[in-house]
């Protein structure tokens, strides 16, 4: 059974491969998961190899299945920051994320270059393999995998701060498949932590689990296929300048700009502009709408911009659009030509991208749910 399902698991990763290669948008972040793929549709085979008592008949791949699980957690802090980092690009000090793989490739070294005979009187040895195989080094390897998934989640959720200030709408912000993804991960890796130890201090009852942790690895595998069916692997970012990413502080509150160029008055004035031509234009009706988009249409340097939002509304732009998106929102839910929508299918006509951010605001501004507001304005009004 272990086997038929470590084929299936190498079969669906291929053809995420293929899938991944044939995306269109952002491809950075595709490329890299196709690598995080290839090295785990590696790793699989290996393990049939083991399962199937096969390297015994090739010997000089024994051992690599110590070895490629290292560049999982590299790879995986890599994908996250390709996907979250909106000015990411590929730098010398990612080589760094390499150095653990470095390692376990120059202390494994001896035992690639030995002789198959060497390596057969292991293999062939019960108690001298099970020593190897549930040694230090492959009980560091899961703490080196958790240490990087960790690191992936931190950077994830402090990004998620910044990108407050750029998008209007926070499916932009959470990039919820790779936060999904980068959890499921993790409790893989814990699961099989406890695997290990169990086989390795052949726990009563437990002992006899440890292949099973393989078999969550294929059902991720087949996860992450279901959402490219559904198409929610296309992280495509706009890129700005990183230098152009405020603070988290500014979230929670305006900031001075002593450098800007606007004076008080000169920002009043904008304000005032903005409001006129939001109020007749309706740019925030785009589920898309970030800030340099906005920037363009108003002829404004997006820094001024940011510090009109800032200083004059008293609000981070994601705030100051989805405001506007709101009072939409309570316009149209009460206009009985829309009495065949749904509340959602208004709010997404209004700007709105997602469930989430629309109840979000709402329960925010309104202190209510969206039905619980249209129950108690049809309670008020007087009745024809």
């Amino acid at each position: 059974m272990i086997s038929a399902i470590l084929i299936s698991g190498i079969l669906q990763g291929i053809f995420l491969i293929f899938l991944l290669y044939n995306k269109g948008l952002n491809k950075v972040p595709n490329r890299i998961l196709s690598v995080l793929i290839a090295v785990l549709i590696g790793h699989l085979s290996l393990i049939y190899l083991d399962v199937k008592d096969l390297f015994l008949q090739f010997p000089h791949l024994s051992r690599l299945s110590w070895l490629l699980p290292v560049l999982y957690g590299p790879l995986l802090l890599i994908l996250t920051q390709s996907v979250v980092d909106i000015d990411f690009s590929f730098k010398p000090r990612h080589l760094a994320y390499l150095v653990p793989f470095a390692i376990y490739l120059i202390l494994l070294l001896p035992y690639f270059t030995a002789s198959a005979s060497y390596k057969l009187d292991i293999l062939t040895d019960p108690v001298r393999l099970a020593q190897a195989d549930f040694g230090w080094m492959n009980h560091l390897t899961t703490y080196l995998h958790i240490a990087f998934v960790t690191a992936a989640l931190l950077f994830f959720y402090q990004s998620k701060k910044k990108r407050v200030l750029f998008f209007s709408d926070d499916t932009h912000v959470h990039v919820r498949w790779l936060e999904t993804f980068l959890w499921l991960v993790l409790g893989v890796l814990v699961f099989s932590l406890f695997t290990f130890y169990a086989r390795k201090y052949q726990l009563p009852y437990f002992s006899g689990i440890y292949p099973s942790h393989f078999i969550l690895v294929v059902l991720l595998i087949y996860w992450i296929a279901y959402k490219m069916i559904q198409g929610k692997t296309e992280w495509q970012v706009e890129v700005v300048p990183a230098t152009e990413l405020q603070d988290e502080d500014q979230i929670a509150k305006p900031v001075k700009y002593s450098k800007s160029g606007l004076s008080d008055e000169a920002t009043k004035t904008i304000a005032v502009q903005l409001r006129d031509f939001m109020s007749a234009e309706k740019p925030y009706l785009d589920p898309d709408l970030n800030i340099t988009e906005l920037s363009v249409l108003i002829n404004l340097p997006r820094h001024q911009l940011s510090q009109v939002i800032n200083s004059a509304f008293n609000c981070n732009f994601f705030e100051f659009v989805n405001q506007y998106r709101l009072q939409e929102f309570k316009r149209e839910a009460v206009n009985p030509a829309n009495n065949h929508l749904s509340l959602l299918g208004i709010a997404l006509e209004c700007g709105f991208n997602s469930k989430a951010t629309f109840n979000q605001v709402f329960k925010k501004y309104e202190g209510t749910t969206p039905s619980g507001y249209i129950r108690k304005y049809k309670s008020e009004s007087p009745v024809n």
